[in-house]
């Protein structure tokens, strides 16, 4: 598979800001400099694999959204909440959300 760098740097730079982290809090938490992080976003460099694996497991940001960006037709809050339900919550937390959102449509849908 191939990494569209276009699509990585700014899936990075939204990510990081939707986190309200600079690039400075970022690369210290990645332990690269603030230079090769800026790099990265703006698209002049692509960084290996393991560094990759660390800035979207730490960014929150599904592999698919680098990885297949044109099969998703979802918007980026949607993928970042449905990563959230996947991989962050338990069963019991996922029944309250369904629960909460069958509830706010059930409300929509009265009035």
């Amino acid at each position: 598979m191939r990494i569209s760098k276009t699509n990585l740097g700014a899936v990075m730079k939204s990510a990081r800001k939707n986190k309200q982290l600079t690039q400075m809090e970022l690369s210290e938490e990645l332990g690269i400099t603030p230079r090769y992080l800026q790099a990265i976003e703006n698209e002049n460099k692509t960084p290996s694999y393991n560094l990759l694996s660390r800035i979207l497991s730490y960014l929150d940001i599904p592999a698919e959204r680098v990885f297949s960006p044109h099969e998703s037709l979802l918007s980026p809050e949607l993928e970042q909440l449905l990563y959230f339900i996947h991989y962050k919550c338990n069963e019991r937390e996922i029944s309250v959300l369904l629960s909460t959102a069958k509830a706010l449509v059930d409300t929509r849908e009265e009035t």
